[in-house]
């Protein structure tokens, strides 16, 4: 389709400017992270305080990873689960880089912008009370990413829950509570 193109060349473009083809950018199986400064103060749930000009982590899905997850798992059910098992693993490699010692240690928090936003909380998440600058627009791109994607195509987007884009947080005080194997068995 000619919007699959007009999607990969944008995304390919978007990569290239934020930096997340490089390796130190890559989380896998199916993460990836760029580091920017935050833009305006928030508080979440487990009282980080988020200042402007913090450093935080900005996530990103790996397109192609979720690709050749769509292309191996098989069955919808399968391709959900085997992308909460891949999304966890990633979890655990950014808590494995935001350790005390690691080069990620620096971050206050990490946020994600997605369409794909129903359970997230279960694993972390918290919802963004503020919403998006061009709410519409992200959402519009990234259903357009997801058909682009999906081998059901625009088919896909419609069965998606919730309305649109979101951005979501999570502390690196959380990440590590949760996801770092250490602080974990430190408890």
């Amino acid at each position: 389709m000619w919007y699959q193109r007009v999607v990969a060349m944008y995304d390919q473009v978007y990569r290239a400017l934020h930096g997340l083809d490089r390796p130190r950018a890559q989380v896998p199986p199916v993460l990836r992270v760029e580091v920017r400064r935050s833009m305006r103060r928030l508080s979440l749930r487990d009282g980080t305080a988020v200042a402007v000009g913090d450093r935080i982590g900005v996530l990103h899905l790996n397109n192609a990873a979720l690709a050749e997850l769509h292309a191996h798992a098989g069955t919808p059910a399968a391709v959900g689960l085997e992308f909460r098992r891949a999304l966890v693993a990633s979890l655990r490699t950014l808590a494995w880089r935001a350790r005390p010692d690691g080069p990620l240690a620096d971050l206050t928090a990490f946020s994600a912008v997605t369409i794909l936003h129903h359970g997230m909380p279960r694993i972390g998440f918290e919802h963004d009370a503020v919403g998006l600058v061009w709410p519409r627009v992200t959402t519009a791109y990234q259903r357009a990413l997801l058909a682009s994607l999906h081998p059901d195509g625009w088919a896909r987007t419609l069965r998606l829950p919730g309305a649109g884009s979101e951005r979501l947080w999570m502390s690196r005080r959380t990440l590590l509570a949760l996801y770092d194997a250490a602080e974990r068995g430190a408890r």
